[in-house]
């Protein structure tokens, strides 16, 4: 596996990016996405974009959860309303967080 960069951590996900082959990689629990920049942000796009309150539905566990697509799309997260603002979040961070080594030039991998 790359050298990476951890973005943003949560308690049960964190998103890190290597510098020299431009994936990212969001770790969710025991799966992890391995995603191109473009399948990145559209995942984020998506995940942002998504109406807990028009599209949940009620599990066997009783819970309601909304399932959100991944770009593998037999792979898909089931979250809560707690866990998707949690996993926004995250992903925002992380966002920033990839900014802000890229402005500064300091992102580790990088030859600047």
């Amino acid at each position: 596996m790359c050298k990476t960069i951890v973005l943003s951590t949560g308690k049960d996900t964190a998103i890190s990016h290597c510098p020299s082959c431009d994936i990212f990689y969001i770790w969710h629990n025991n799966l992890m996405l391995s995603l191109s920049p473009d399948d990145f942000f559209n995942f984020k796009n998506i995940i942002e974009n998504t109406s807990f309150d028009e599209t949940s539905m009620p599990f066997p566990d009783k819970k309601e959860r909304v399932l959100l697509p991944t770009p593998d799309q037999d792979i898909s997260f089931a979250f809560t309303n707690e866990e998707l603002k949690s996993f926004r979040t995250l992903l925002n961070e992380a966002v920033f967080m990839k900014e802000v080594y890229s402005l500064m030039g300091t992102e580790p991998g990088t030859n600047r």
